[in-house]
């Protein structure tokens, strides 16, 4: 009874602790803050709020272990995303599509996502709502 009990409680914390993140991740995700890094002299300070705000129009939805829901300028795109427990970051890919596409790195408890443009880079932080 005992061997039984200790393997019960293995398998517990083995399943908690393997979906505990996955688990944070399952909701919906906004823009809490958006940092530019541009080369100022191609850039002006309308440019940089410009962008920050465009930025601030897409969230998501994860809604549960492979389906998430990307919201950009009132349109809804269905994606498949995965999890990878070594570096952290979250990727997705649209159905019937095989490129795969990096959404972010969570970093508890933001996905935080870089991009890099012909200006410079933009660092954009989600927050779960």
């Amino acid at each position: 009874m005992k061997v039984l009990s200790k393997l019960l409680f293995l398998s517990v914390i083995l399943f908690v602790s393997c979906s505990s993140t996955e688990n944070k991740l399952t909701g919906v995700w906004k823009v809490q803050n958006v940092k530019t890094d541009f080369n100022e002299n191609q850039t002006t300070p309308q440019m940089v709020q410009q962008v920050a705000e465009i930025q601030k129009h897409t969230h998501f939805k994860i809604k549960n272990d492979s389906v998430m829901v990307i919201i950009s300028n009132n349109k809804t795109y269905e994606a498949v995303w995965t999890f990878d427990k070594n570096t952290k970051v979250i990727s997705y890919h649209f159905k019937g599509d095989t490129d795969t596409h990096k959404l972010g790195t969570y970093v508890d408890p933001n996905i935080v996502t870089k991009s890099k443009t012909q200006l410079g880079i933009i660092t954009t932080t989600y927050a779960k709502e």
